[in-house]
């Protein structure tokens, strides 16, 4: 299975061979099918997805964080000293979104600046004490929310869950038009 790095490397593969990887996509489809939407993968991630974030959103008002700056505090308590472009990578944000978001942590104190622990002339960000603490103090309330989605499913199936997710993900590399 890809990582995102890899994935990433792939994305920036030549826009003809991912514009020939769409016809073959679309060669395969069948027009006249019946495209029932609860069924449709894409709707049911998203509907999944929203439902979670939405809640937890809720949760994380308590804290005055919103669920962006969640996954900041989250992904950096993770792997501290990121720079911006590999935290917009983990975090999923895009990079002016995470501009914003990240210099609102900073005026907070949840985040601070320092030297990259890879390149010295480069800005990392990592977790101010309180910053850690704030997190630490969600992390077990995330988990919650993940066992009360993953209810009903084994380990193994909950692993494998999240191993296809990753799949899908890496997948949808190739319908990347930038």
């Amino acid at each position: 299975m890809a990582t995102r790095k890899q994935t990433a490397a792939k994305s920036t593969q030549p826009r003809k061979a991912r514009a020939e990887a769409s016809p073959k996509l679309n060669a395969t489809a069948d027009k006249s099918a019946d495209h029932d939407l609860g069924r449709a993968i894409p709707y049911l991630l998203a509907r999944a997805g929203m439902r979670m974030g939405q809640s937890f959103s809720k949760e994380l008002k308590q804290f005055k964080l919103s669920l962006t700056e969640w996954r900041v505090c989250v992904a950096l308590h993770h792997k501290a000293h990121q720079r911006l472009s590999d935290l917009a990578l983990h975090t999923s944000t895009d990079a002016s979104t995470l501009s914003r978001v990240v210099d609102g942590l900073l005026q907070r104190g949840v985040l601070v600046r320092d030297r990259s622990d890879e390149d010295a002339r480069a800005l990392a960000l990592s977790l101010t004490e309180a910053g850690r603490d704030l997190t630490l103090r969600i992390i077990p309330l995330a988990q919650v929310y993940e066992r009360v989605s993953l209810a009903g499913l084994t380990t193994a199936q909950a692993e494998s869950l999240r191993d296809m997710l990753r799949m899908v993900y890496d997948n949808l590399a190739v319908l990347d038009n930038e």
